[in-house]
């Protein structure tokens, strides 16, 4: 899978790099908004295995954005972004357990867009790969912080690469500096589990609601 990932991506960072030279109107911006994060485990059977007391991790989500255009309806944008992918458990008692995954994340987006001048939507889709920095960990009980923790990933068994799927929509608005209301689903498709247990996967999953803008 690595290996068709990677290839994905050299081929449309050189198809952009191609198209970029017969355009003048690249533009760089940026993105902020929040995370919704979950982790999915799966069994030997495919059957989904998750807690009782799993609950969304929700974190900041934010990087830079790369739009090359191809035409006036279509575009190559690769990221640059940070995010925090996991999982928080609410147990009986008040007591909450959150695991922050910290991502270096890179997507390749091809996009499609149709409007006016003034107002236009669009959707887009692309590989995503993410690369782990460090992993978080946090206790509470109410209002009190009983514990907090920070691990590299290896020490918690995680493999730090991490690629999958990325989908997303929203609505531009080209004359206010070309902002972007947009919400975002990744599809984690690599299993970052490293625990030596045959047949189990965990997977990240998220979902971003965003604020761009470009210049």
């Amino acid at each position: 899978m690595k290996k068709i990932l990677a290839s994905a991506l050299v081929f449309t960072m050189l198809l952009g790099v191609s198209q970029a030279a017969e355009k003048d109107d690249f533009q760089f911006g940026v993105r902020m908004g929040a995370q919704f994060s979950k982790l999915k485990g799966e069994s030997t059977k495919g059957e989904e295995i998750q807690s009782q007391y799993a609950k969304n991790l929700v974190g900041p989500a934010f990087g830079f954005i790369f739009e090359v255009p191809v035409n006036a309806y279509f575009e190559i944008r690769p990221e640059l972004n940070f995010g925090s992918q996991g999982q928080r458990f609410k147990y009986p008692g008040d007591a909450v357990f959150s695991s922050w995954l910290g991502y270096v994340q890179v997507p390749i987006l091809l996009r499609g867009q149709y409007g006016s001048d003034k107002v236009r939507g669009f959707v887009h889709v692309g590989p995503q790969f993410g690369f782990g920095a460090f992993n978080l960990t946090r206790l509470k009980k109410g209002s009190e912080k009983i514990e907090k923790e920070s691990y590299s990933f290896k020490d918690q068994k995680l493999k730090p690469f991490d690629a999958g799927l990325s989908v997303g929509a929203g609505v531009e608005f080209p004359t206010a500096k070309g902002m972007e209301l947009e919400v975002r689903y990744y599809a984690g498709l690599a299993n970052i589990n490293d625990y030596g247990i045959d047949g189990l996967t965990t997977k990240n999953q998220s979902l971003h609601v965003t604020l761009n803008v470009k210049f």
